[in-house]
């Protein structure tokens, strides 16, 4: 029976196919740009969606998506996907950020170079039977200034090729490390020096709320007169109206387009009726190598994603990495498991989650561990499936605040999570660890140190420390059938109370807790489940 069911809705290479037809767990259909109402009609069947660039994967379509756990982008670019929307309801969205990163390093050059030597306007005259040398008279590239906005993939790739022409390269990027760019050669610059110096301008950035119209009128007015724009990365990072009044002004010289804020460009766009601007249909990306690439790699991604095995390139999930994932794997699941024993024994809603790593192993994994640390809090009272993806955003809707602390672990392990909740009128810490690297173990909480299992039902009793207790404990349980596996207890000190985890193999009843309660020397009693 298969397993999993995939819907591809855009064009995906030979190979990309072969590894789907391929695969023995999945079975898929191909759908080609459908209408929205189409989408929304068919995609509660499937687990994976397969897409491109022309479909909007919105709010709307996720939430008929009941059965989706994950959306493959074959692709750098996400935004026409609703991450955030995604993110909420538990669905993964993945990439594939490195695969056509070379053949957009070269469609980049290649559009700055047809661009400064009007080559498709000089072909276009050739073929309509003119020899008009005078007309596409051009510039060079040689010791001009090209301005790169975004260093992240593609653009260092264009800085290479840029320096081969032995121009002087600047760029923009405030995530960028001065060191990094020494090391690419580049200047780094602010953007307006960036504007005011560039000779040619490409923008090879990411789209974000924060840049969106990044190219606009008041942008334009500072650069340099008769600048040269190439845009090979989203079109919606330029304001295409104010772009087509400079170019008429001839404050800009001229531009290059592959992408535009929408697509395909509409037929009365004015863009298409300037004689100094260069446009291509989203090519970037297209060559036979690349589209190979991105087809390949996002159907594996997909793949491993469903069958549990890795995450690679996924953007809303905290652990990426396959390698990392699953070094982190036993200390994400003892997160998991620390934050369901928290929810479960606090007294209050929880305002305020706190969170202490201490050890090489898990020191610099803070966001992957306070994501499953918010995961097993937010299980036992969510109402709806919590996982990797949603748990923040669960967490941020009910007033959450999470940080990290310092101070809250005592007990000497080599590795240690410790967290601290707090609610109205109370706090609790709880510390855990691994035995043998694979064991999770709670180790801490608040002063009672104690070694304890951290699975399946667990009676965790508060006790005073007197003769009998554990005897009356044992005794009532096993006249009603319930066999303990295990039992650890700690006590800050003898004749004050203690705490005990008591890992039973089936529940107890109500009655059986409320029986527990009442006996002498016992405080307090209650059931959790992890």
């Amino acid at each position: 029976m298969t397993a999993f069911r995939v819907l591809v809705t855009d064009e995906l290479s030979p190979q990309a196919m072969e590894l789907l037809d391929a695969a023995a767990d999945v079975s898929y259909d191909v759908v080609k740009r459908p209408p929205k109402e189409k989408l929304i009609e068919i995609i509660p069947e499937y687990d994976a969606l397969l897409v491109r660039s022309s479909g909007r994967i919105d709010a709307d379509v996720l939430a008929a998506a009941t059965r989706l756990k994950v959306v493959g982008r074959a692709g750098a670019g996400v935004d026409n996907i609703d991450v955030e929307a995604a993110s909420l309801r538990g669905v993964m969205v993945m990439n594939t950020p490195g695969a056509n990163t070379i053949a957009t390093a070269e469609h980049t050059v290649t559009m700055m170079l047809a661009l400064c030597r009007h080559v498709p306007q000089a072909d276009a005259s050739l073929r309509a039977g003119q020899w008009e040398r005078s007309r596409f008279m051009g510039v060079q590239l040689y010791q001009k200034v090209l301005g790169i906005v975004g260093l992240g993939r593609v653009g260092p790739q264009v800085a290479r090729r840029a320096q081969a022409f032995e121009m002087t390269v600047i760029a923009y990027d405030p995530y960028i490390s001065a060191d990094v760019a020494h090391e690419l050669k580049v200047e780094l610059v602010s953007l307006d020096d960036l504007l005011a110096r560039a000779d040619f301008i490409t923008l090879n950035a990411a789209l974000t709320a924060e840049n969106r119209g990044l190219i606009g009128a008041a942008s334009i007015a500072k650069m340099k007169r008769g600048v040269r724009i190439i845009n090979c990365a989203r079109g919606a990072l330029v304001d295409e109206s104010a772009l087509y009044d400079a170019l008429v002004a001839g404050q800009v010289a001229g531009a290059a387009l592959d992408v535009f804020s929408e697509e395909p460009l509409p037929a009365d766009s004015k863009l298409r009726t300037l004689d100094n601007v260069v446009l291509t249909p989203h090519l970037a990306a297209s060559t036979v190598e690349a589209q190979r690439d991105v087809g390949t790699k996002i159907v594996e991604q997909v793949l491993g994603a469903l069958r549990g095995e890795s995450y690679h390139n996924a953007v809303n999930v905290p652990v990426a990495d396959p390698t990392v994932f699953r070094q982190l794997k036993p200390y994400l699941a003892l997160a998991e498991r620390l934050g369901s024993l928290q929810m479960q024994l606090a007294d209050g809603p929880i305002k305020r989650v706190e969170l202490e790593l201490r050890g090489d192993e898990v020191a610099d994994h803070s966001k992957p561990l306070t994501v499953a640390l918010l995961k097993g809090l937010l299980d036992p009272i969510a109402g709806t499936t919590v996982n990797y993806i949603n748990a923040p955003l669960l967490a941020r809707q009910r007033a959450i605040t999470v940080s990290e602390a310092t101070g809250l672990g005592r007990p000497n392990y080599a590795n240690l999570l410790s967290c601290r909740v707090e609610w109205d009128g109370g706090e609790r810490v709880i510390a855990g660890s691994l035995l043998g690297h694979e064991l999770p173990r709670v180790v801490q909480v608040d002063d009672f140190v104690i070694d304890a299992q951290p699975e399946g039902t667990i009676l965790v009793l508060e006790s005073v420390d007197v003769p009998g207790v554990i005897g009356r404990v044992g005794t009532l349980l096993g006249a009603h059938n319930i066999n303990i596996a295990e039992w650890r207890l700690g006590r800050v000190a003898p004749g004050h109370e203690v705490l005990s985890f008591i890992n039973l193999d089936c529940d107890a009843t109500p009655e059986v807790l409320t029986e527990l309660a009442a006996l002498t020397g016992v405080v307090r009693v209650r059931q959790v489940r992890l």
